[in-house]
């Protein structure tokens, strides 16, 4: 890439063929122009016959060279798409998954005949769970938690670029949660992968994102079992919550849950593909 004045479009072949002979998805040159400016495929075609400058193609050079090395391209542009919008996102917080969505929409569903609720998300990490249960529902009360605080800063920052209002502590699970707050619906996609599970993993996974924000003990339960016994203090009555986890997790989660909540309604719910992936836990 030392042509002068050459097109996104020339960067663009060279990079797909420089991505292939590595083993890599060529399709990884065009997404990092795309998270990077925030363009739609539409507007990338838009942009193919567009001169781009000298530094841009330094800076996309460097870019492929930590493509090829396994780092996410959000990592190397700093966001992550996620239900619409784009996040700040730093190797401190775990990568938006689309599961995720199914969380969130849950718990929007839930709070559809209240006016007003306190929410709260439990290692929210980026903050997009917190974020967008407040865009859905301006007069909710949310609050954030998490143990990272430099992911605490990242996801004050984009509440911050969002013009919305979340009360964001740095705590381990509840500890930082007033003893006699309770809330009308609770929110947590904890860290739910078991050390046993790693050889399994992306190659990107491993390397690069944050294993506080991953791991939770051999089978991935440690957290949440933590969570389990500190939980129903804080849950009003016919409150909800609705965790997140691993899909091979269905039964020993239905199990953890009805053990702490033998008078509640607790089931599993799939996401769209089909696997076990959210306990939803019901007070009386």
């Amino acid at each position: 890439m030392n042509k002068e004045n050459r097109t996104l479009n020339e960067a663009l072949v060279q990079a797909s063929f420089f991505l292939h002979k590595h083993g890599i998805d060529p399709d990884l040159a065009r997404y990092y122009w795309m998270e990077l400016f925030e363009w739609d495929l539409t507007h990338l075609v838009k942009m193919l016959h567009q001169p781009i400058s000298n530094t841009m193609v330094a800076d996309y050079k460097l870019a492929l060279r930590r493509i090829v090395g396994h780092e996410p391209i959000q990592y190397i542009t700093g966001k992550a798409y996620f239900m619409g919008q784009y996040y700040r996102v730093t190797p401190a917080t775990l990568i938006p998954r689309e599961e995720t969505q199914g969380l969130i929409q849950r718990g929007v569903a839930y709070l559809s005949n209240q006016s007003t609720a306190q929410v709260l998300d439990i290692g929210t990490g980026s903050g997009i769970i917190a974020i967008n249960m407040k865009m859905t529902r301006p007069k909710d009360q949310v609050w954030a938690v998490d143990i990272s605080p430099e992911a605490i800063e990242v996801a004050k920052i984009n509440a911050k670029e969002r013009q919305i209002e979340i009360h964001f502590r740095c705590s381990n699970l509840l500890d930082k949660i007033e003893k006699d707050q309770t809330f009308d619906l609770i929110l947590a996609n904890l860290p739910y992968i078991g050390y046993e599970e790693m050889d399994y993993m992306d190659e990107s996974v491993k390397r690069f994102e944050p294993s506080q924000a991953l791991y939770a003990g051999d089978d991935g339960m440690n957290l949440y079992k933590l969570l389990a016994g500190k939980l129903d203090a804080h849950m009003k009555r016919s409150s909800l919550a609705v965790f997140e986890f691993g899909f091979r997790q269905g039964e020993k989660m239905l199990q953890l849950f009805n053990q702490h909540f033998p008078n509640d309604t607790v089931w599993i719910e799939q996401d769209l593909s089909g696997n076990d992936r959210y306990l939803m836990l019901r007070k009386a």
